[in-house]
Formats: structure tokens, sequence, C-alpha cells
């Protein structure tokens, strides 16, 4: 946020959903105990994962200053991170750094303008959800990563929970949240390709380090370095921090251990658990596309 340098495509018919991809070249053929254990431990991590990104991005989307707040939380992520920074420095994917330093930028510019425009049932739905299908489709062409019938149709169905939420967007005067919702779900999309490819050549936590100090540099020089603004935004941006590392790291580490996109796709279950958790009203189409969103999740991990 170490796994092999490639991965073989999975083999027809009955693989696991969750193909493991310990280090060392293509995956060697598990008992089906041992494969079950894999798929359930990266399940597990997800789904954690899930848990922490709902809550700090319902914490963003409450804030006042969110630009000084994802500052903060850069900058304590990084700190955190800096002794495994120092142990285990990332110099052998320094080009992936900084891509992934770019996309990640990007990811949380584009989040913020999201919850600026638009309420976090419209934002929060579409953000996540775009990038299952294109991380999926990325997988197969970067990564060689076969994608399961299971996990196409189960981006399908994402794709029409999208669809939904979107429209439901538009007829709320919501437009320009559902584009930068979008856009934020492309740069997800961007950054979880990214990060996959990197795990796979050095460990994840100097990776994280390095990445996440970079950007809260980045969200510093954006914002002009305001003390005011930084004082102000430091408690909700440490818990900020705290839940976005969290929640990054065990998607690094189920990365190591599963396919890409089934990963990315089953993080999504984080949809559902901030619309539970939000506070804001809904009609039944946003929640009806939410749970397809879900759904499709679902669908793919199984």
């Amino acid at each position: 946020m170490t796994v092999s340098h490639g991965r073989s495509a999975q083999a027809s018919g009955a693989a696991p959903a969750l193909q493991a991809c310990p280090d060392g070249g293509s995956p060697p053929r598990y008992d089906s105990k041992a494969a079950w254990l894999v798929s359930a431990v990266a399940i597990a991590l997800v789904l954690v994962a899930a848990v922490l990104h709902a809550g700090w991005n319902l914490l963003l989307h409450d804030v006042d200053d969110r630009h000084a707040s994802l500052a903060v939380a850069g900058f304590v992520i990084g700190v955190v991170s800096l002794p495994a920074v120092l142990l285990d420095p990332p110099t052998r994917v320094l080009g992936l750094v900084a891509l992934s330093v770019l996309t990640h930028t990007a990811y949380v510019t584009l989040l913020s303008a999201a919850f600026e425009h638009g309420s976090l049932t419209i934002a929060y739905p579409l953000a996540r959800g775009t990038s299952p299908l294109l991380v999926t489709l990325g997988g197969w062409l970067v990564l060689s990563e076969q994608p399961t019938y299971l996990a196409i149709t189960g981006a399908i169905l994402l794709g029409l929970g999208l669809a939904l939420v979107g429209g439901a967007g538009r007829r709320l005067d919501q437009g320009t949240a559902v584009v930068f919702a979008l856009l934020t779900g492309t740069s997800i999309a961007a950054y979880s390709l990214i990060d996959a490819s990197a795990v796979r050549q050095t460990g994840p936590w100097g990776y994280v380090g390095v990445t996440e100090l970079l950007v809260g540099v980045m969200m510093l020089v954006a914002i002009g370095a305001d003390t005011r603004r930084l004082r102000s935004s430091i408690r909700p941006g440490i818990l900020i921090g705290i839940g976005s590392l969290g929640a990054y790291l065990l998607v690094l580490l189920a990365f190591q251990r599963a396919n890409a996109g089934q990963v990315s796709t089953l993080r999504e279950t984080s949809v559902l658990i901030g619309m539970v958790a939000s506070k804001e009203a809904t009609g039944p189409v946003v929640v009806i596309g939410s749970v397809l969103v879900v759904a499709g999740a679902v669908l793919a991990a199984l």
C-alpha cells in the first residue's frame, strides 16, 4: 500500500473468485482449504477497509475546510509511516511513486469538489462505484489478470447502479457533483492499478508513507501553507489520516492476496455503509442504485 511481478491468467473452471498469488511467479495449485483461507483473509481485509473508508469520507463531507483537513491527514500519515519509509524505502518503484502521488492528489481534489457540489449519497456511490470496471479491465490489460465471469457480471451490476444514482443526481440539480464524482472514480481506478503494480515489487509500508506524505505536501502547497486553516483542521485531519491510512494499508495487503479488480470491486461495499451511516435523505432510485452497486461488489467476491 510484496507480491509477484507477474500473474498468469486464471484457469477456466472452478478457480476461486479471489485467486491467491504469493511471491514468486505464477500462482501454484492450492488445495481447496488453503485457497478458501486465503480468500477469506482477503475478503475480511477489504470489508474492514470499507468500514474505515466510509467513516473518513463521512467526516470529510461534514468538515468546513476539506483541503486543509486533507493536508493535515497526509502529513499525519507521512509522520506515522516515517520509520517504515526509512527501513524499507520504495527505491525500486520511484516512478510508480511519482505516478501514485499525482493520481492520489487528483483523487482527493476531485473528491473534495464532488462533496462541495453535492450530497454524500449522490457523490460517494458514484465516486466509489466508477472504478471497479475500469480496474478490472486495467488489471486484465496491464497486470495480466483474467477476470472471472462473476467479476464481469458484478461490474455490469455496478454500472447499472451507477447509472441510476447518476441520473438521480442530475434530476436533483447536482450535475456538477456527478461529473466530479465520475472523475474521482477514474482517478481511483488509476491509482489502484499503479499501487497494485507497485506492491508487487516493494513493501507496502514504506510505499504508503512516501506516497501519502508527498500528497500531503501537495495539499499544503495548494492551500498556501495557511497556518490558521491548518490549526482549525488538526482534529478532523488526524482522524481522516488514521482512517485513510488504515483503509489503504488493508486494501494493499488484500492486493497481495487477490485479484486487483475483485479487491477494488469488493471494497465498494463502503457505498452501502456510507449510505446507512449518513443522515441525508435519499430517494428510492438512489437506494436501489446503491444496492445494485453493493450487489455487484458481493457477486464479484463469490
